[in-house]
């Protein structure tokens, strides 16, 4: 199942969505530079490939604190 979450970096103001799955949804939270996430829709179809993309802009974000590639990924609030 996939969420759109809502989420926030720290020390920026701009808010951010994206869809996860709730695996990614967890590991998203345990990032040290995400300030606030908080799902706000559920059951999105089709976002395999996005997914996939997802989890590797995750990973490059928990390895290198970057996080250009997941805002890239996200929509603006």
């Amino acid at each position: 199942m996939a969420f759109k979450i809502k989420y926030r970096f720290k020390n920026e103001d701009s808010q951010y969505t994206c869809t996860v799955t709730y695996q990614q949804y967890k590991n998203f939270q345990e990032i040290p530079l995400v300030a606030e996430c908080e799902i706000i829709k559920g059951n999105q179809k089709n976002v395999e490939a996005y997914q996939k993309e997802l989890q590797k802009a995750l990973d490059l974000a928990s390895q290198q604190s970057i996080t250009s590639h997941i805002k890239k990924l996200s929509e603006n609030v």
